[in-house]
């Protein structure tokens, strides 16, 4: 073999001084990459293995109603998990310890199913399997109170078991279930605000999760008291709304009954506001929802389809439909829906009309004969009555008899161009500005595309879509002085040590028209209401303005047959405070007048909410003949004394048995009824009572179920602003029907005046 040369060794040590450079030369890009650049990396992977963290939720911040009760708060749960690889370390380390005694050892395994089984709906198996898992965390059950929490940690921690926690969380809850619901919005899963208030101010409410850092040794332990750091949690500002829990239950209450009793296909609203503020008192849509259980499908009739969907087409087809369900549960309809506003925009066109001079409320005249052609080969519009029209009518008797043809020639009087202009002026072509998400923006005709036919229509209501709440801040703008406010919901909002963070007051955008011409319009608003005591919505003592509202959906297929009711009241009337408008959409019980459909809701609110607002009947000498009296109670009495203090009140007496005094008396103390109606006096004890059966009443006049009643031994107490009114019919509505009852029993029914008078 050939000895290397010095040439050949120089050339080997050269190649290998080159492959030891290259080797150095990567490992120190190596070294440098991973110690400078991607130092963070390997430092967080370190981390993750010497600390463990644990996140403080921060509590949300608590939203109130004007009185300071709660409307949503943020509730301590928590959520019990176990650490793997802490029990598994646990488990080895004893096995490995030869110096323990049979009686020290523990079972970690039997003692945490025990206590977690237990205590939450779960099995052996499932805690079994999760015990073996290769990672820091599984969760076992989530939302556990805090005496559950206690009763599974307790034993665990007196046995040292270190590897099961429970980690204190925000759950959002919700006292009033469903009061609100619409307004007030509820929580997505990940925690943020959806709809509402909850996303609306959402940034305020949400809070800053703490931290604690912890050190823990190899098997995953903490180290007590040491490289343990601690972030407190930032709770968020809670917020004070202008809601009155009140004021909103007996909006729901009455809004309910009236979507239900109306059969409504489609869902109701309703808003209550101060007129001259634009605070929001209440605010409701129904059928709504409980804000405790977002996802359940509370409208009966979306309900039963969905169940259908799910049998007919499938899951995929369902899950969409579901979800479309919850977007229409969860929206707000009185900020989100469009509507054809009908009659009740009169008040818009009157009152333009008056401040431009354009008619006179006095000395004009208008002429209706139940239709007017207002373009040639078009077919003509028709007022509402079918009795041949109104004749002739000044501007007040036009707003009482909500004529049609009388609104088309005072929008032709005031032209296309005036009309535009205050259409804008009182805020319908934009949004009101409301504190609260997903307000929808108006569809109307502007000046330059509006023609003869559209200003026609336009006029009494029927070719621009706004949403109620743009109503009611329009109606506010009518009579309140002239000036269009921005609707609020919230007063203040607050930091959690007390202080007042943002505080929100009236906001007047301008005056639309002047104090002489809202004047006017008050007066004559008020005498749609109060003439002859027929409106739907008239409340004896009480002096309310009002207008009703129907429209057709002449935008949907068959919408001609398709009627949105709605009616809008304000109190007092000759300086209002409250404004109140409630829409119907799509009643399908026969009635669709919004004075028949909308205005008992309304009536029923203000009957409740006045007197809590401090707002108390003034009666006339005519209306104290009229009232109701108070059943006094006469037993025990002798007979011709409890005779004599019926009569003295204008009631009647019927005398059963030969007693001397009095052992029973039907209706008993407490119930109130009209003057003229009959009390049963009972004078022996062994006396059977008499029943009889109460006959549906529906559709039947106030004169023939006084008779009807009166002949069975019963007595009627009409309710309803109509209820005195010769011609009002019983809406159905009533305490008894169709079942058996005591003579004497007082038969309550609600009558109404079934047409689109006021």
């Amino acid at each position: 073999m050939e000895k290397p040369t010095s040439s050949m060794k120089a050339k080997l040590y050269g190649f290998v001084l080159l492959v030891m450079a290259l080797v150095m030369a990567y490992i120190c890009a190596v070294m440098y990459k991973v110690a400078v650049r991607e130092s963070g990396k390997y430092q967080a992977m370190a981390n993750s293995q010497q600390f463990k963290t644990m996140t403080v939720a921060a509590n949300r911040g608590t939203i109130y109603d004007s009185n300071g009760q709660v409307l949503a708060q943020s509730v301590t749960v928590y959520t019990v998990y176990v650490d793997p690889l802490t029990f598994q370390s646990q488990v080895r380390e004893q096995n490995e310890n030869e110096d323990l005694l049979p009686e020290e050892r523990v079972d970690y395994e039997r003692e945490i199913i025990n206590a977690l089984t237990s205590n939450l709906p779960v099995t052996d198996s499932e805690v079994r399997e999760k015990l073996y898992k290769n990672n820091r965390y599984q969760v076992i059950a989530r939302d556990v109170d805090k005496i559950t929490a206690e009763a599974i940690m307790t034993p665990l921690t007196d046995l040292g078991i270190i590897s099961v926690g429970a980690a204190p969380t925000a759950k959002r809850y919700y006292p009033n279930n469903d009061l609100a619901a619409n307004v007030i919005g509820h929580l997505h899963y990940d925690g943020y605000g959806i709809y509402g208030l909850e996303s609306y101010y959402d940034d305020y409410l949400t809070g800053v999760d703490g931290k604690i850092i912890t050190a823990i040794d190899a098997y995953g332990r903490e180290i007590q008291y040491r490289y343990k750091q601690s972030y407190d949690a930032q709770d968020g500002d809670s917020i004070y709304t202008n809601i009155d829990t009140t004021i909103q239950y007996y909006t729901e209450k009455a809004l309910k009954a009236g979507v239900e009793s109306n059969r409504a296909k489609e869902k109701g609203c309703a808003i209550v506001m101060e007129a001259k503020t634009g605070k929001i008192l209440a605010m409701a849509t129904e059928p709504d929802y409980d804000l405790n259980n977002p996802t359940e499908i509370y409208d009966v009739n979306q309900a039963e389809l969905l169940a259908g969907i799910l049998t007919e087409q499938g899951e995929d087809a369902y899950l969409e439909a579901r979800s479309n369900a919850w977007n229409l549960q969860w929206t707000n309809k009185a900020i989100s829906s469009l509507y054809y506003p009908g009659s009740v925009f009169k008040v818009v066109t009157g009152s333009a009309a008056l401040e431009e001079r354009a008619i006179s409320p006095l000395t004009d005249t208008f002429y209706c004969n139940g239709s007017v052609t207002v373009v040639k080969g078009v077919p003509p519009i028709h007022c509402w009555t079918s009795s041949g029209g109104h004749g002739t009518q000044n501007f007040v008797q036009a707003m009482t008899n909500s004529c049609n043809p009388a609104f088309i020639a005072i929008g032709q009087k005031l032209g296309a161009k005036a009309f535009t202009d205050y259409f804008k002026a009182f805020g319908l072509t934009e949004k009101t500005g409301i504190d609260l998400p997903a307000e929808t923006d108006s569809i109307y005709v502007p000046y330059s595309r509006m023609t003869t036919l559209d200003l026609a229509t336009s006029s009494f209501g029927q070719a621009n879509k706004i949403t109620p709440l743009q109503m009611i801040t329009a109606y506010a703008a009518v009579v309140n002085g002239g000036y269009l406010v921005t609707p609020y919901v919230v007063n203040k909002i607050v930091d959690a040590d007390g202080n007042i963070v943002k505080q929100f007051e009236p906001t007047i955008k301008r005056q639309v028209i002047s104090e002489d011409t809202s004047s006017i319009m008050r007066d004559t608003l008020e005498t749609v209401v109060t003439m002859n005591q027929g409106s739907n919505v008239y409340i004896q003592g009480y002096n309310i303005g009002g207008k009703s509202g129907t429209s057709q959906k002449l935008d949907l297929k068959g919408g001609d047959s398709l009627y949105v009711s709605s009616y809008c009241a304000f109190y007092p009337a000759e300086d209002p405070e409250i404004i109140m408008l409630v829409m119907i959409d799509q009643p399908s019980a026969g009635r669709y007048y919004g004075s028949a459909v909308a205005a008992p809701v309304v009536s029923e609110v203000f009957q409740e909410i006045l007197p809590y607002l401090g707002y108390y009947a003034e009666y006339s000498e005519e209306d104290l003949e009229t009232l109701d009296v108070n059943v006094p109670d006469v037993i025990n009495a002798k007979v011709d004394s409890a005779k004599e203090t019926l009569s003295a009140l204008g009631l009647e007496y019927d005398v059963v048995g030969d007693g001397e005094k009095v052992v029973r008396q039907v209706p008993s103390t407490g119930n109130s009824m009209p003057k003229g109606c009959k009390v049963v006096l009972y004078t022996e004890d062994d006396t059977e009572p008499e029943y009889v059966y109460v006959p549906d009443l529906t559709g039947k006049t106030l004169e023939y179920a006084n008779k009807k009643l009166a002949s069975l031994g019963l007595n009627l107490k009409p309710l309803g602003g109509a209820a005195r009114k010769s011609g009002a019919t019983c809406s159905g509505v009533m305490n008894y029907k169709e079942e058996y009852v005591e003579v004497g029993t007082i038969i309550e029914t609600y009558f109404i005046v079934n047409d689109e008078t006021g």
